[in-house]
C-alpha cells in the first residue's frame, strides 16, 4: 500500500487556554504557587481510523451507528486531514481505542472492500489541553485523595465543599477548574458550617478573582448578590418551581425567610400580591436590587420571622371577595422554621386570623424543616410541632394525601414539608377553619 500504516499528529491546543493571553483581565492567571508539571499528562495514544479520501467524509458521517464508533475526547477532532507522502486529499476518520474492522457498519464496509478506504493505526498525541477535570485531578492528586465528586455554578462561581483531605491541594483543584470551564473566574470552597442566624458561612477563594457578586438567572429572572453575605442553595430551584405551581396569580405570598428573594419575585411575576421578609440585611437589600432589576412590585421588610407576621396583622384589611383570600405563608428555613411557628398558634387555637387587620383569609403555611430519621420523621418533627403550636395539625404525618421527594441540602440530612391548609375568618365572622392539611416527606442524600 501507498500509505503508512501509522500516521501522527500534533496535541492539539485547548480552547480556554489558546485564548488566555486575550482574557487576562477578565479571569488572571492561575496562582503561581501552583506547580505543573505538564509532560504529565502528555501521552500517545494508537487508535483505529480510516483512511480515505475527503470527498467521501460527509456520507460516512451521516451512518448513526459509525459516529457512535468516533474518538470523542475534549478540545480535539475526530476527522483530520492526513498526513505523510501523497496525502494530498485524504482525510482520517479517528474511530474509538479497541474498534476492530468487523465492528464497522456495511457502508464503511463497503469503501473497505473497494479499495477506496483503508483501516489503519492514527498515533495521537493528547496532553493536559485535552483532558477533562476529573482526568486532571486523578492525575495531579495523590493516591487516597479523592477527586472532588462535584461543585455548585453561582453565577461566575464555582462553590466546592471539599473535604479534609482535599484542602492541602485546593489550589490546584481551582486552578484546573478554572482551565476547563472558561465560563467560571472564581473558585471557592466553604470553610467552617452554616453556624450563623444569615445561615452564611465562610469561605476561601482558592484560585481567580477574589469577587463573589454574582449574577444568577432562574426563569428569566435575575438575581444579583454577594455570595458572601447572602444563603443561596441551587438545588432548591426546583423545589422553588414545585411551590410556585400550588400558587394562584390572586393569591397573597408571604415569605418569611425569602434570602435574595428568588421564589418571591416568581410570585410577583405570576400577579401575586407579595411580601418578602429576611432578616439579613444583605439579604433584604438585595431583593429591593432585585424587584428593580427585574420591574417587579413587591414588599420587602427586614425583620424576625415573628414580628413580620404581626406587622401582617397591622397591614390594610384586604379587597373583600365572595370567598377568603388565599395566603400562603413560605417557611423556608429548614433547621429552625418548625420553631417559628408558634407565630400562628393564636391564630390556631382561637380559629381566627389576625392578619391583614382580621380579612377573611385561608391561610396555606409551608413549611420546611430537616429529618435525620427518613424512616421516621414524625418522631423528631412532632414533638417540635406540638412545642410551637400546641398540637401536631391535623393530617400532619407520613401517609398524608401528597408525598414529595426532595434531594436534601445538606449530607445525612432528610427534609420533612409540612403543609398547614387553614380556611378561615377574620374578625366578624364566626365560620370556623377546616382542619384539612397536607404533609410531605423528602428523602435526604
Amino acid at each position: 500500500s501507498q500509505w503508512a500504516s501509522v500516521s501522527k499528529s500534533p496535541i492539539a491546543r485547548g480552547r480556554h487556554l489558546r485564548s488566555e493571553a486575550m482574557a487576562e483581565s477578565a479571569a488572571p492567571a492561575p496562582d503561581e504557587d501552583v506547580p505543573f508539571d505538564m509532560a504529565q499528562f502528555d501521552q500517545v495514544l494508537a487508535l483505529p481510523a480510516l483512511l480515505l479520501p475527503a470527498q467521501r467524509v460527509g456520507e460516512l458521517q451521516k451512518v448513526g451507528k459509525l459516529k457512535e464508533l468516533f474518538y470523542r475526547r475534549r478540545n480535539m477532532r475526530n476527522v483530520l486531514p492526513a498526513e505523510g507522502e501523497n496525502s494530498a486529499g485524504f482525510k482520517l476518520m479517528v474511530l474509538q481505542p479497541g474498534t476492530v474492522r468487523e465492528a464497522l457498519p456495511e457502508a464503511a464496509q463497503q469503501l473497505l472492500d473497494s479499495g477506496v478506504a483503508q483501516f489503519v493505526t492514527h498515533e495521537m498525541r493528547v496532553g493536559y489541553e485535552q483532558t477533562t477535570a476529573e482526568e486532571a485531578l486523578q492525575q495531579i492528586l495523590p493516591k487516597g485523595v479523592d477527586v472532588p465528586r462535584g461543585f455548585e455554578t453561582v453565577g461566575h462561581l464555582a462553590h466546592f465543599n471539599l473535604r479534609d483531605q482535599q484542602l492541602p491541594y485546593r489550589k490546584a483543584i481551582g486552578r484546573v477548574i478554572l482551565d476547563k470551564n472558561p465560563c467560571l473566574k472564581t473558585v471557592i470552597t466553604k470553610v467552617g458550617s452554616l453556624s450563623n442566624e444569615f445561615r452564611t458561612f465562610d469561605m476561601e477563594v482558592i484560585a481567580g478573582r477574589d469577587d463573589t457578586n454574582v449574577t444568577v438567572v432562574e426563569r428569566k429572572l435575575k438575581l444579583r448578590f454577594d455570595f458572601r453575605e447572602v444563603y443561596w442553595n441551587s438545588r432548591l430551584s426546583e423545589e422553588r418551581v414545585r411551590l410556585l405551581d400550588q400558587v394562584a396569580p390572586d393569591d397573597v405570598v408571604c415569605d418569611l425567610f425569602a434570602g435574595v428573594g428568588a421564589f418571591a419575585l416568581q410570585c410577583a411575576e405570576k400577579g401575586c400580591t407579595v411580601h418578602a421578609n429576611d432578616l439579613n440585611p444583605a439579604g433584604a437589600a438585595a431583593m429591593r436590587g432585585n424587584a428593580a432589576l427585574n420591574h417587579l412590585e413587591m414588599s420587602v421588610t427586614n425583620l424576625c420571622a415573628r414580628k413580620c407576621v404581626k406587622m401582617l396583622g397591622g397591614l390594610p384589611a384586604l379587597p373583600a371577595r365572595s370567598t377568603p383570600t388565599r395566603v400562603h405563608a413560605i417557611m423556608n428555613l429548614p433547621e429552625l422554621a418548625l420553631d417559628f411557628l408558634d407565630a400562628f398558634r393564636e391564630m390556631l387555637e382561637t380559629r381566627k386570623s389576625t392578619l391583614f387587620s382580621g380579612s377573611p383569609v385561608e391561610l396555606v403555611v409551608h413549611c420546611h424543616c430537616f429529618a435525620r430519621e427518613k424512616d421516621n420523621p414524625d418522631a423528631e418533627i412532632h414533638p417540635r410541632l406540638i412545642a410551637a403550636m400546641g398540637c401536631v395539625p391535623a393530617g400532619a404525618g407520613r401517609g398524608a394525601e401528597e408525598e414529595h421527594v426532595l434531594r436534601g441540602v445538606q449530607p445525612r440530612l432528610g427534609v420533612q414539608r409540612c403543609r398547614r391548609r387553614s380556611r378561615g375568618a377574620g374578625a366578624g365572622h364566626g365560620r370556623r377553619r377546616g382542619k384539612a392539611a397536607e404533609n410531605a416527606v423528602m428523602a435526604g442524600w
